[in-house]
Formats: structure tokens, sequence, C-alpha cells
């Protein structure tokens, strides 16, 4: 198994402070329980279709930097509600070597529902850098 240094990242627009923390408490709890290396995490209280994001630019420059290769996250929801925004999250993972990881919903089908997958695939084989995902299998 490859070794992850995850910065793990909550987003909600509702003002439920609690639920948020929540959030980021179980990606962290799931990061732990797969033994990847929690390097940093933040959350924020955002709307998702927003892009100029404080909490979202700290962990793109954290991997910007090679601090973390991973991004871990409930569901690809909570990166961003708007597909132009989620490709070109995915596609600066890509570009940099992380993968993103969800802790609650199968990514990989999500992206496929998305139309993002398709696209990003198409890139991959044009570039030759591998998919910016990590799909868990579980032994369970």
């Amino acid at each position: 198994m490859k070794e992850y240094k995850v910065w793990a990242f909550a987003r909600s627009a509702a003002l439920n402070l609690s639920a948020l923390e929540e959030q980021l408490a179980e990606v962290m709890r799931e990061a732990d329980r797969r033994g990847y290396i929690i390097v940093n995490s933040c959350m924020e209280q955002k709307y998702g279709t927003e892009f100029w994001r404080p909490a979202l630019f700290a962990m793109l420059t954290a991997v910007q930097q090679g601090r973390v290769n991973a991004v871990m996250v409930q569901s690809l929801d909570r990166l961003s509600h708007d597909l132009t925004t989620l490709y070109r999250i995915l596609r600066f993972l890509q570009n940099h070597g992380a993968v993103l990881i969800t802790t609650k919903t199968n990514l990989q089908y999500e992206l496929y529902l998305t139309g993002v997958e398709n696209r990003i695939l198409a890139r991959t084989a044009r570039t030759g850098k591998r998919v910016p995902w990590e799909v868990a299998v579980d032994a369970d």
C-alpha cells in the first residue's frame, strides 16, 4: 500500500459548526484507520459553487509544495458542486502526482455520474500521468 500524506478537508455551507467539525473528525478517523499520515486539515463554511476559498487554496498549496500527496474528503461534493471547478481541482492533483480519496462514497462512481471521469481518463491517456484518485478496497 502506498504511503499517503493526507490533507483532511471538510466543507459545508450550513451554519451548523458542530456538523462541520464532525465531518472533519470522521475524515480524520478514517485516515487514521487506513494508516495514512495526516499532515494537515481544514474546514470551511462556504458554498460548494465558489472557487476562491481560502481553505481550498491552502490545501492546493500544500499539494503544490509536495507536503501532501492525498486529499481526503467525505464525498466529491465537499470539494465543489461545480463540475468545472471539480475538473480543475482533479487536474491540479494529477499535475502534482496527488490523489483524491473519499470516505463515504464510491468516488469513481461519483466521477462517472458527473462526467468528470471521462475527461480525466482522456487527459490521463494524453499525458501518461496516473489518475488523480484512489479507490479504497476494504478487506471487510
